[in-house]
């Protein structure tokens, strides 16, 4: 049982904007809200119990994070699994998890990470590594990332690396949705160790292991994924006003049946 008081669950927002946002940004990522899918503000209202005030400026900030688009004259639709969308989340978190490496810590944050790292442990040796709790071993992962990125000089890198996170987040839920295989929750034991005897190196080995992990996981989830819609047995030509699709801008698409909320993502 999740124990809901545990000092080691991530904080809640205090501002009603950040606890809507936050709230529609988990909704999305565990996929109650399809890839490409109208967003109405009303509903969102009255699911939330939020007054619409808070519900816009909620989107508004999802829709700078790269989570939902506003549409002219059709309101807001959550973003499309893409390509390049993909691309930017791993380029990105290449870029910037190596500052992670750097950063000071004190005694009391060793203490935590290893405190997390024991969860995770008791976790993985209960056999629910791979089974309904590996949900649970990835929040103790993320407060990592989240305790080692409050840690930087630089809190707009923090912002940056948080937004990534959580795009990684709805990436890998939607490809493993559709998929038997999980990918492995990333034990950051040896990280630790090695951040708590000052082996910058090490660690940074490490921390790229879990990100080329994560990317070998979806580029390969990726392939295996229809990139475009269905092409029609009759050819046509394309018009000025419907320009081409290169493969980076392609949407992937969850299977025929399902295919339909999908749309294009400008």
């Amino acid at each position: 049982m999740l124990d809901h008081q545990s000092p080691f669950l991530a904080q809640s927002p205090s501002d009603l904007v950040a606890i809507a946002e936050d709230r529609i940004r988990n909704a999305i990522k565990l996929g109650e809200f399809s890839p490409g899918e109208r967003l109405s503000e009303q509903v969102l209202c009255d699911t939330y119990r939020f007054g619409r005030g808070v519900v816009r400026s909620a989107l508004s900030r999802l829709a700078h994070k790269g989570f939902v688009s506003a549409q002219p004259r059709s309101g807001w639709r959550v973003c499309s699994i893409t390509a390049l969308g993909l691309r930017e989340i791993t380029l990105g978190r290449t870029r910037l998890e190596p500052l992670l490496v750097d950063v000071d810590l004190s005694a009391d944050d060793i203490a935590r990470l290893e405190t997390l790292c024991d969860m995770q442990a008791a976790l993985r040796l209960g056999g629910s590594a791979h089974g309904s709790q590996l949900s649970l071993i990835r929040e103790y992962e993320r407060q990592i990332r989240s305790l080692l990125a409050a840690r930087l000089k630089a809190p707009l890198i923090a912002d940056w690396l948080d937004i990534l996170w959580h795009r990684a987040d709805y990436y890998l839920n939607f490809f493993e949705a559709s998929s038997v295989q999980r990918l492995e929750a990333v034990d950051w034991t040896d990280f630790v160790a090695a951040k708590k005897a000052h082996r910058n190196g090490d660690a940074a080995e490490l921390l790229k292991l879990a990100c080329d992990a994560f990317a070998e996981f979806t580029q390969a989830s990726l392939l295996k994924s229809e990139l475009a819609a269905p092409v029609e047995r009759k050819a046509k030509r394309p018009s000025v006003s419907s320009p081409s699709i290169s493969n980076d801008e392609t949407r992937i698409s969850r299977p025929v049946r399902e295919r339909s909320f999908l749309k294009k993502d400008f």
